[in-house]
Order: C-alpha cells, then sequence, then structure tokens
C-alpha cells in the first residue's frame, strides 16, 4: 500500500526526517513524501500530515507543536507504530531526539540530531535540491535505526539458536550451535552459563568447523577456560587461544578433548 506524506519545506529537522525513516523501517507501506509549505491548509490529499498542519489527533495529524507531552513527531510516530518496549535503543535515541526538538536537553555537537543538520543545503533551503538532502538524511536515518532494528532483531534470534543447541560430542562443557549466531555471548558467558566453556559450529559455506572460548563475561577478552593451544592437526588456532578452525567434525572432536 502506498501512504502519502506530508511534512513541512525548507530547513528539516532530526524528528520529521526520523519520523519518516520509522515509516519506512517498520511498516510495509510505500512512503511518499511531499514538502509542503508551512501555510498549507488543505491536507486532504494525505494519509499523514508530520510536524505540519497545526493538529495532533494521532492517526492522521502528527505535528508536535499541538502536543503537550514532551514529544517531537519522531516521538509520536514511534508511539504511533507502538515498538517501544520492543525495541528500547531505538526508543532510548528517539528520546534524545525529542529532548532537543521540544528544548529540554540540547544535542551536543556530533551526536544524531545535529548530524542530520549538516544535510541541510547550505545555500538555497527551498527546491528540488533541498528536497533530495532530506532524502539523504531519511537514507542516513534509515541506515542508523535499521542497524538498532537489526541488532535487536539478531539478539532475539541468537536466544532461540543458543536455546537450540545442544552438547558437543556429549560433552557438557561445550555447546554445539544449530547455526552460527555472533551473539552467542550475550547468552553464553561465564556469568550466565559458568559450565560451559566452548562454543562450536559447523562452517557449511567454508566447510569447517570453528571453536570460541567462552568469555567469562559479555564485552570481555578474558576467557572462562584455558586457551586453545597450538596444534599443528588444526587448520588455524589464533595467537590468543580463543579461537580454532578445523577441517572435519573429527578432527574439533579431537582436538577439544583436553576439555573434558
Amino acid at each position: 500500500m502506498t501512504k502519502q506524506i506530508a511534512t513541512h519545506n525548507k530547513i528539516f529537522h532530526a524528528d520529521e526526517v526520523t519520523a519518516v525513516a520509522l515509516l519506512r523501517l517498520f511498516t510495509d507501506d510505500e512512503i511518499i513524501v511531499t514538502r509542503v509549505d508551512h501555510d498549507t491548509s488543505d491536507f486532504s490529499p494525505f494519509d499523514m500530515v508530520i510536524d505540519i498542519g497545526k493538529q495532533f489527533n494521532g492517526i492522521k495529524y502528527f505535528d508536535h507543536h499541538q502536543y503537550k507531552g514532551g514529544k517531537s513527531s519522531a516521538g509520536l510516530i514511534w508511539e504511533y507504530l507502538g515498538y517501544e518496549k520492543e525495541y528500547p535503543k531505538i526508543s532510548k535515541l528517539i528520546n534524545l531526539i525529542d529532548m532537543n526538538d521540544v528544548g529540554i536537553e540540547r544535542a551536543k555537537e556530533f551526536e544524531y540530531s545535529s548530524l542530520i543538520k549538516c544535510f541541510n543545503c547550505s545555500g538555497k533551503i527551498t527546491g528540488e535540491e533541498q528536497d533530495i538532502q532530506f532524502e539523504k538524511a531519511v537514507e542516513f536515518a534509515m541506515t542508523i535505526f535499521g542497524s538498532l532494528k537489526e541488532s535487536k532483531d539478531q539478539l532475539d534470534d541468537a536466544k532461540d539458536i543458543v536455546n537450540n543447541s545442544y552438547n558437543f560430542n556429549r560433552n557438557p562443557k561445550i555447546i554445539e550451535l544449530d547455526e552460527f549466531t555472533p551473539h552467542w555471548t550475550t547468552y553464553i558467558n561465564g556469568e550466565l552459563m559458568p559450565h560451559i566453556k566452548i562454543v562450536v559450529w559447523e562452517d557449511e559455506e567454508e566447510n569447517n568447523w570453528k571453536a570460541k572460548v567462552a568469555p567469562k563475561r559479555l564485552g570481555s577478552f578474558e576467557l572462562n577456560a584455558k586457551p586453545f593451544p597450538q596444534d599443528k592437526n588444526m587448520d588455524f588456532v589464533h595467537s590468543s587461544g580463543h579461537f580454532a578452525i578445523a577441517s572435519t567434525r573429527e578432527v574439533m572432536e579431537k582436538f577439544l578433548m583436553q576439555y573434558k
């Protein structure tokens, strides 16, 4: 479905840019944006009106200047989409956008809201060039928020992968992942699963087996077991001993016998 969105022309800010980016990321609709004059009064051609229109009803009109709640148009659209609790990091960034836009806390020089300002034309702020810059700013916003969304989605997938994992070669100290996820350390580390020392998985694309020593804490380089020793039978063992590659499962099984 196509949705026609109206927002104001001339100088743009992080709030309406983010609002458009969120609609494109979190809905299946094709979002078409038209930037109109501030004094426009007829919005009948549009499905949603953002940061303009002198109205707020939470359905079609999202002019935060008519909303007494400390939210910018970004915050209003985020509330409309209903993902605040599901994506807490996104909610945290949107709260910073809101506070800057409504005058509670000014964004620092290199923070998100300040960077969005940089996309505005340095000269003429009306016309096609400024509209092009607006779309570039939306693409930048989609990169930021898309990354935060993907990271959270991958964390949820990683939890399912870890829950569906099993002991490698019947060793209770070693978990074999049914498929690899880079976020396994969020759930397997010395604090949450101190009994698990090694994580193993098959890399079907590279046709080999890989293993890593679990960290003592999430984000720590300190290992929860003795590091891997160098071994001529292995394809690769990292000098720090945290990562190893074997050509076959059998080679990996023999290598990890030391962790019985």
